[in-house]
Order: structure tokens, then sequence, then C-alpha cells
């Protein structure tokens, strides 16, 4: 009877045992699946912007990043070739990605200075003669200064791009009178920047009242 009855037990706990396992591997599995989805997702927003860049903006491909970014694509394909998110393999493309993203936040920092850096300058310059279409080009150019994943911010981006090279092609701007007005928001612009040209430009844009003389304090 006893001896029936630690049988039972030892079966029970036997059973017992064998279901919490099964539910301790389903729950490290749902984890592992739910990190594996988020990482993938990740991944392909950051595909969408790389290739919006290189093809749309026509920014300078970084080879290095490119075969990174195909190397962690194979990669996830690979943890899931079993049926089952492996969790080793996602920590290890995990790591892939995050060192991914560093050397591409890094590479952005350039090429954004490099794509918008002439345009926001000249912008600044002529803000005091259009501040409202000036103010809505640089709200959609700047917040694409960092790096992000939203594939959209890029192309407003681009967006505020096109309008500010519109903006400045309708004022008739050229690098001489940009000088100018940049010498001007500065305030170290002076008479001897004022030749025919620039005076004739500031006549046919009405801006003889926008723009100030004074003299500067002796030091």
């Amino acid at each position: 009877m006893i001896f029936d009855d630690l049988v039972t037990t030892t079966k029970a706990m036997q059973d017992l045992k064998k279901k919490t396992a099964v539910k301790n591997n389903k729950a490290m599995q749902d984890n592992a699946d739910t990190k594996y989805s988020l990482l993938l997702t990740q991944a392909n927003h950051f595909v969408d912007v790389i290739t919006y860049l290189y093809t749309e903006l026509s920014v300078q491909k970084n080879h290095e990043i490119l075969m990174s970014t195909s190397e962690l694509m194979n990669a996830l394909e690979q943890i899931v070739a079993s049926g089952l998110a492996s969790p080793d393999g996602i920590t290890n493309a995990d790591n892939t990605f995050k060192t991914l993203q560093s050397s591409m936040k890094k590479e952005w920092s350039k090429q954004y200075t490099d794509l918008t850096g002439a345009t926001v300058s000249t912008l600044e310059a002529i803000k005091g003669i259009d501040p409202g279409n000036v103010g809505s080009c640089l709200q959609k150019i700047q917040p694409a200064e960092n790096w992000d994943l939203d594939v959209e911010r890029y192309q407003t981006m681009h967006d505020g791009l096109n309008e500010a090279d519109h903006l400045i092609m309708e004022l008739g701007l050229d690098d001489e009178i940009i000088t100018f007005l940049q010498n001007t928001n500065s305030g170290r612009a002076t008479l001897q920047d004022l030749n025919d040209k620039v005076l004739a430009w500031i006549r046919d844009e009405q801006l003889e009242r926008k723009i100030r003389i004074s003299f500067v304090k002796a030091k």
C-alpha cells in the first residue's frame, strides 16, 4: 500500500516536472519569438532607410555597412531555419544590429552635414526676408539631423530641401548675395559689401527698409 502510494506520488512529481519544463520552455520560446519579431522589424526599418538614402537622396554608399546589413539579414533568416527562433542566435544578431546602428549613426552625422549644410546656411541667411517659408523648410529638414529608423523623417527632409531650392531660386540668389546676407545676419556686413549687384537685388526685392546699417563700436 505504502509502496503503491510512493510510486503514484513519484509519477505525479515526474509529470509535474515535465509540465513545468514544457511551460518554462514555452515561456522562453515565446520570449525569444517576441525578441526576434522586434529585431526583424527594426532591421527591416533600417534597410528601408538606407535604401531611401542611397537611391532617392544619392547619399554616398558605405560598402562596409551594406555588407554588414546583408550579413545581418542572412543571420536573421538562419535563426528561424529550424522553425523556432534560436535565443543564442537572436542575442548575436541583436549585438550585430546595435554595432551596425552605431556605425550608421556616426556615418549619418557627416552625411547630413554634407547633404543639408549649404542649404540650411542659406535659409538662415534669408530668414529675415521670408520667415514663414524659411521656417517651414527648416522644420522639415532639421529633425532628420539625428539618426532614426523612421524613413518618413528623411522623406520629409527631402521635401524640405526641394522646397528650399525652389525658394532660393525664386529669390534670385547667387553666392555673392548669399555671402552678403550671411554677413548681415552675423553683424559682419559693411558698406564695402554693397556692390552694384547686391544693391540691385535689394531694390528688386524691396528690402531697403529691412536692412539696417550701424557703426562698429570703437574698442
